[in-house]
């Protein structure tokens, strides 16, 4: 398997943006999501209950939310890690710092050893657009997953 790509023109930010304004970047084309219930009915086939696997995820949850606002970092086995990210407006001197300034913190995941392995073995494919149309002139649209 691999990951669908395709390519998008978007401003050059790099050093060569007088000579070259646009150039064409990599975007990943997502085929589907995969559902919460799927992912259930795929460890249901290991044998373990649905309940029994989503009161452990409800469960996680609260205990992640838990540990994460007592200022904590969570290890979540060989899945990962899970911390808080703080930003913040800056000021002159300490004195001057009001807590307000702190930004809305962001979830920061740090993949395990497994998913780390995935995103160095990842493999990649441009997405073929498939054109529909009824043999007119005039050519069709392309289809683009997730578009109506």
């Amino acid at each position: 398997m691999s990951v669908k790509y395709r390519l998008v023109k978007k401003k050059n930010l790099g050093k060569d943006q007088a000579e070259v304004p646009e150039k064409m970047y990599a975007q990943p084309v997502y085929m589907e999501l995969v559902s919460f219930e799927s992912l259930l009915d795929e460890i249901v086939e290991a044998g373990i209950p649905t309940n029994q696997v989503k009161g452990v995820i409800d469960r996680m949850n609260y205990l992640i939310r838990k540990h994460l606002d007592a200022g904590r970092r969570v290890q979540f086995g060989e899945f990962g890690n899970f911390r808080y990210g703080v930003g913040s407006t800056g000021s002159a001197t300490d004195e001057e710092f009001d807590p307000e300034m702190i930004k809305t913190p962001r979830i920061v995941f740090s993949p395990g050893s497994l998913l780390r392995k995935a995103k160095q073995d990842a493999k990649f494919e441009r997405f073929a657009f498939v054109v529909s149309g009824s043999g007119s002139t005039g050519g069709g649209e392309e289809e683009r997953p997730g578009e109506l």
